[in-house]
């Protein structure tokens, strides 16, 4: 394993193993650690790149919007001469991913128990945010938390996690920016526009059932692959790590026929 601070976007990433290249995009107030389960499990069967997002772990900056997070990431690649890569992203990572993959040539998305809907949430956000944005915060997170189900995730697993737990207000204020100063409608209709752009296979993985309005977003993409692992919560990915690294190896399998049928040559 080699971790680096890419002196150009700020990011600090670990990179490792050989093959198809993997991005992977932690949630946030954690970081790129919370991926390391998985990337010993693939024992360097892919080319696994694990990044901390703009005021996590090792990266510097300030918590941005996440398209231009998208960007950032972009730019990263670039300088690694990495090309279409999979991106894989849990959480507020998620929808990084998404928006990469909206933007920019990617194999296919893995996005892990976050979809394309954002509507209920935001409107629960718009609810609370004279809380969050004041001295109230530290007892509102708490519950926003509890709901995650991390108690559901294995030690040593669990500890490593909250290894990686920091929580500031000023970062999560930051990264919530854009959707509590948006209309709920009006944001839901831009991520809607943007979800459109993406043309690459998805896999989603949520730790409950899906929603309806999650289904029927999803039904606008070209090809999405759902799974619900009823009973792992928000970390299914760490609750049922082998499970899921076995899980995105077929995955990714399956991205290279998408790309080997279409015509695209593989980087």
């Amino acid at each position: 394993m080699t971790t680096v601070t890419d002196p150009a976007t700020g990011l600090s990433y670990d990179i490792e193993g050989a093959g198809t290249p993997v991005v992977l995009l932690h949630g946030m107030t954690f970081d790129r650690r919370t991926w390391r389960p998985i990337i010993d499990m693939w024992d360097g069967a892919v080319t696994s790149i694990a990044i901390d997002l703009p005021g996590h772990g090792g990266s510097g900056g300030e918590p941005t919007r996440l398209q231009d997070v998208a960007e950032q990431i972009h730019r990263l690649l670039e300088s690694l001469a990495v090309e279409r890569p999979v991106v894989v992203g849990h959480s507020m990572g998620a929808s990084v991913a998404a928006l990469y993959a909206s933007a920019y040539p990617t194999r296919g998305i893995a996005l892990v128990d976050q979809a394309t809907e954002v509507l209920p949430f935001a409107r629960m956000l718009h609810q609370i945010a004279p809380m969050l944005r004041g001295p109230a915060f530290h007892q509102v997170w708490p519950n926003i938390e509890n709901s995650l189900g991390l108690d559901r995730t294995p030690d040593p697993t669990r500890a490593l996690v909250l290894g990686t737990h920091r929580v500031e207000q000023d970062v999560v204020l930051g990264y919530w920016d854009q959707i509590l100063t948006t209309d709920p409608v009006e944001l839901q209709a831009w991520i809607d526009a943007q979800a459109a752009l993406i043309q690459v296979p998805c896999l989603a993985v949520f730790g409950r059932p899906a929603t309806v309005g999650e289904r029927e977003r999803f039904d606008g993409m070209p090809d999405v692959q759902i799974e619900e692992w009823v009973g792992d919560g928000h970390f299914v990915h760490l609750v049922e790590p082998g499970r899921f690294a076995t899980r995105l190896l077929n995955f990714l399998a399956y991205c290279g026929s998408c790309a080997v049928a279409s015509g695209q040559v593989a980087t």
